[in-house]
């Protein structure tokens, strides 16, 4: 083969490669945060003060939308078992919606959360059982609670995708 058409066949190749990597990135991006009004129950202004980690803190809703928590974050992702609500707190604080759950839900209920969870294009966002919620799915955001008597994956999308990053404080968790 030519260099020239070595040249030309390895540019092509480049160019390709890098319109499947945009692409990929593009597809994974963001939504950017909704304007509307914020959806849940409105919950008290919420004090946003850190506390030593291990600090027993009693909030004012279940599951909690804010109040004291602790200096870390708790990393997004899918959990089995929930880290400290001092740790989620404050990633609500920085943008999060978390999905909670209760651990008695069958597989294919928490299946069909998972799937709901991945379909939802924002980053910030968590999901959680939790032995002491009184429904089966609730969700939360800074201030906000949405506490729903089964799963509905239209107000769940809509809640994650309105309340994400609407929080105090937007850096990433």
């Amino acid at each position: 083969m030519k260099p020239k058409k070595i040249i030309i066949s390895l540019g092509i190749a480049f160019i390709l490669f890098g319109l499947v990597v945009w692409g990929r990135v593009a597809s994974k991006r963001d939504t950017v945060p909704s304007t509307g009004p914020l959806l849940g129950q409105v919950l008290p202004n919420e004090a946003r003060n850190h506390v030593p980690d291990g600090t027993q803190v009693t909030y004012d809703s279940n599951p909690p939308a804010g109040g004291p928590h602790y200096a870390e974050t708790a990393h997004v992702g899918i959990y089995g078992r929930a880290p400290s609500d001092g740790y989620l707190v404050h990633s609500l604080e920085h943008g999060a919606v978390i999905i909670w759950y209760q651990p008695g839900l069958s597989e294919a209920e928490i299946k069909q959360l998972k799937n709901i969870y991945d379909s939802v294009p924002v980053n910030k966002k968590i999901m959680v059982p939790r032995e002491s919620l009184n429904v089966p799915v609730a969700l939360s955001s800074w201030g906000r609670v949405l506490k729903l008597s089964s799963i509905n994956e239209s107000e769940i999308k809509e809640f994650m995708e309105t309340n994400y990053d609407r929080a105090p404080e937007q850096e990433s968790i």
